[in-house]
């Protein structure tokens, strides 16, 4: 029976036994436990609930006798897993096994799913396939283990070695240390790159004359996903077939030394396949373990947890694994490496593909060997350890071991220097540079905050979980002076409303300052201010104090911890004129998103509106805050807008100065679409034919269109339909501040975006690409007002509209055409001026100074 025919016999089953009565019931299972499931089924029968099959599942697996209850339990404890008040049974069904956690000692829940169903899916629970259909037709519970084959050759002096090489960088880069990692693998292989993500052609022209070939496709399925593309797509198995020995490296590492040790004492190894290291979760100090012991002893090494799933065997790492003709013709290995699939979570890819591959070569019967000839503590890369590892001549550094810290390794803040003790001529310089750039700020400020004391204690700054944190805030005096501004939650960046009010203030000596930093780095000058990670120690401890709050989205989001709006101040900036409807105001919401909106938009003292048609959207959108807390002040971060270049903060200047030269002369039009709700088929999918005339306006108006995708669209849509017009790259991560933007842009078009509204402050002309405005407003959110009504540009249903609104954005207009302009501007403007941050700094002040006291 196959898979289709599977889901729909049992699909049927559980209908039928949701139907039944228990007596009923319990007689249905025990015929299909002993029976098998037979297929076909009542086609006019309603299909089961979710919670139908749920129920039927765990009715069956119980009845089976075969889970193991207490073992499964065990499982979890050891491996850090919780069952958050259910039972082990409930657990299993409901997503333990989607974690691979197996239901019995004798059952190998993975490799069933990647032998005999669809190892991309997660549709249907292995083991319930094998009570009901597998066991029945005599498939495997486990995989047969192989005896070790006989000693492989080794490899001639004159090897052929490919090597398929992984990349991701979240800002488009192909980065220095990835070009000098890629130069050295070049001496000894063909190197073949893919890139995770949009990559533009100028930076995969950076490894021209290094990668044999180079490509880039966003696929979200880790080094694992780009492994696999390359050897079924982009290469191929059969040009692959050519190669002596096939590589597989990624750019999760630094290369410290050169790879001519490595590859010297590998190439005479007889072995099928080899990495660097091997480890094992279950064999460190907490479990008895002081020491690594000889690889070959580790072979051999077994303990009672590795039946229970992936995360207690032996792991060869997969950021430098090399495998030899006998693996790479391996039709089991084929069909795992092809049948990679992205996953929900980077644990799941680990377990799946990193350990899981390791695990099915070993029971094949693959003999395999590693450079450090030893089974390490797991993992070595990420502890102390590593150190002697390098010492004796490791060529790579792991950059998660400084910027993530997985093991609280004290004492690496000395990193450079360390290394520079072994490998006096290591690029520590340029790991730094990519380093600063790419690490999430906040995680290497507490990597590098953990130092070991004169007495062997660990110090850091690691936050209080939040029952601490209550406790914290409720002993800690609130100052009203002292305000807090927590980063975007989303996109970690320190701009718009909240960096206005910032600016306003900064030199104010009697307001206390506390930035709450997220992933980025925060650079502020000022006086009495203060830079610390929001998810801190140090950062709890200053929120605390912080009696006003200035939020871009909602206390919740925000602020992170659980701060009582009734001793702190929220002040909600929010980030922007919203067209769309949202929160209170939303066309239709369930129950749980408007408890989650309540959550999140709940606790607000006082929001801000740009004018008072907007205060109206607000105070429906906030219900039931008050209407007199909606403050119409203007928008704060139209004072940079609006304000001359020589008094704009030095980094936006900057900007300006980087924006102008990308530019090169050409006017510019922003293409600023909205968020979709993560739905990849409502974009609109531009065709060749329309990027050539999309060009053609480009040339004959010398104009550059700007591309900055929503930050929940992290495949880059436009960017990559647009690519042929070589856009200019507006993402947040290279322009954090959407006023520059403004200050520089030519014209505008969006679709829903509330950008259209803030954008009409210039007096510039903005374009509604509204190509799925019925579906939009009935489907979604919907949005405050008619687009026609409101926006002093036009709204395009087609491309041919668009494109004809395009051909007439740079023409002047008429002084009616202007007074109408301006007349839509004043129904959301109510401020044209660069006032906007100082009226909400008085507000604010009136808050606890009274209107004399702050305004004085």
């Amino acid at each position: 029976m196959d898979l289709a025919r599977f889901e729909e016999a049992w699909s049927a089953f559980a209908s039928r036994w949701a139907a039944a009565a228990p007596a009923e019931r319990t007689a249905l299972v025990g015929d299909v436990l002993k029976e098998g499931l037979q297929p076909g089924g009542d086609h006019d029968s309603p299909a089961p609930t979710e919670s139908d099959r749920r129920a039927c599942e765990m009715d069956i697996v119980k009845a089976s006798g075969l889970f193991d209850a207490i073992g499964y339990r065990m499982h979890l404890a050891r491996v850090g897993g919780k069952l958050t008040g259910r039972l082990p049974l409930e657990h299993f069904c409901d997503r333990g096994w989607t974690y691979l956690n197996n239901p019995t000692a004798d059952f190998d829940l993975w490799w069933y799913w990647s032998e005999y169903l669809d190892p991309t899916s997660e549709g249907i629970n292995p083991f319930l396939h094998f009570l009901i259909l597998g066991r029945h037709h005599g498939l495997l519970p486990t995989q047969p283990t192989e005896p070790v084959r006989h000693e492989a050759p080794p490899l001639a002096a004159d090897t052929r070695r490919a090597c398929l090489f992984a990349g991701f960088d979240r800002d488009g880069i192909v980065d220095e240390y990835v070009i000098d990692y890629v130069r050295e693998l070049s001496r000894h292989a063909d190197v073949y790159y893919l890139a995770d993500g949009f990559v533009s052609t100028d930076e995969l022209a950076k490894l021209d004359g290094l990668a044999t070939a180079a490509w880039a496709e966003a696929h979200g399925g880790d080094d694992f996903g780009s492994y696999a593309l390359l050897a079924s797509h982009y290469v191929g198995w059969e040009r692959l077939e050519g190669y002596d020995e096939v590589l597989f490296a990624n750019d999760s590492c630094y290369l410290v030394r050169p790879l001519d040790g490595v590859f010297a004492r590998m190439t005479g190894v007889r072995t099928d396949w080899w990495g660097l290291q091997a480890a094992k979760l279950d064999f460190d100090r907490a479990h008895g373990a002081t020491d690594p012991i000889p690889l070959e002893r580790g072979k051999v090494y077994r303990t009672g947890a590795e039946p229970w799933g992936p995360h207690c065997r032996l792991h060869v790492g997969s950021y430098f694994l090399a495998v030899r003709r006998r693996v790479l013709t391996d039709p089991g290995f084929r069909r795992r490496l092809t049948a990679v699939a992205a996953q929900s979570q980077r644990t799941k890819s680990v377990l799946k593909y990193e350990i899981g591959l390791s695990d099915h070569l070993i029971r094949r019967g693959f003999d395999f060997r590693t450079w450090s000839d030893q089974l390490h503590p797991y993992h070595p890369l990420y502890t102390n350890e590593y150190f002697t590892l390098l010492d004796h001549g490791f060529p790579l550094l792991k950059r998660d071991l400084l910027g993530e810290n997985p093991c609280a390794t004290p004492d690496l803040l000395t990193w450079k220097s360390r290394i520079r003790a072994s490998v006096p001529d290591a690029p520590v310089d340029m790991f730094e540079r990519n380093l600063v750039r790419a690490a999430d700020a906040d995680k290497l400020e507490l990597s590098f905050s953990f130092v070991r004391e004169p007495d062997g204690s660990i110090r850091s700054d690691v936050p209080l979980t939040f029952p601490e944190f209550r406790r914290l805030e409720a002993r800690t005096p609130t100052y009203d002076h002292w305000w807090a501004f927590p980063v975007c939650a989303y996109e970690h960046t320190f701009a718009g409303n909240e960096r206005a009010v910032f600016e306003e203030v900064k030199d104010d000596p009697s307001i206390r300052k506390v930035i709450l930093t997220r992933s980025r780095r925060v650079y502020a000058e000022g006086e009495n201010v203060v830079v610390v990670p929001l998810l801190s120690r140090s950062g709890q401890e200053l929120l605390a104090r912080c009696g006003q709050i200035f939020v871009k989205h909602g206390p919740r989001i925000n602020a992170h911890w659980p701060v009582p709006p009734t001793t702190h101040n929220f002040i909600n900036l929010w980030h922007g004129t919203p067209l769309k409807r949202f929160g209170s105001a939303a066309v239709s919401i369930s129950e749980s998103l408007e408890r989650a909106m309540q959550r999140n938009n709940g606790g607000s003292r006082v929001v801000i509106a740009s004018s008072r048609m907007d205060r109206l959207a607000m105070a429906a959108a906030f219900a039931p805050l008050g209407f007199p807390d909606v403050w119409t002040t203007g928008l704060p971060r139209n004072d940079f807008v609006m304000r001359p270049d020589d008094e704009l903060p030095a980094d936006l200047r900057d900007t300006i100065t980087q924006l102008r030269g990308e530019m090169a002369g050409r006017r510019l039009v922003l293409f600023l679409p909205t968020f979709k709700d993560g739905q990849a088929d409502s974009y609109y999918h531009f065709d060749e034919e329309e990027v050539t005339r999309l060009a053609a306006w480009a040339e004959r108006h010398n104009a550059v269109i700007g591309v900055r995708e929503h930050m929940a669209d992290t495949a880059r849509t436009y960017s990559r339909l647009l690519a042929p017009l070589h856009p200019i790259d507006l993402s947040s991560r290279r322009y954090p501040d959407l006023e520059v933007l403004y200050r520089e842009a030519d014209a505008l078009v969006s679709d829903y975006s509330s950008c259209l509204v803030d954008f009409m402050i210039t007096g510039r002309p903005v374009i509604s690409f509204a190509y799925d405005l019925d579906r939009y407003s009935d489907q979604e959110r919907g949005l405050f007002y008619s687009l026609e009504q409101v926006l002093p540009g036009p709204v395009c249903r087609t491309f041919d509209q668009l494109e004809q609104a395009l051909d007439g954005v740079f023409a002047p207009i008429d002084e009616a055409a202007r007074e109408e302009y301006d007349w839509r501007r004043r129904i959301f403007h109510e401020h044209v001026d660069d006032g906007a941050s100082w009226r909400v700094v008085q507000r604010v002040k009136e808050l606890y100074l009274g209107e004399f006291a702050a305004r004085s």
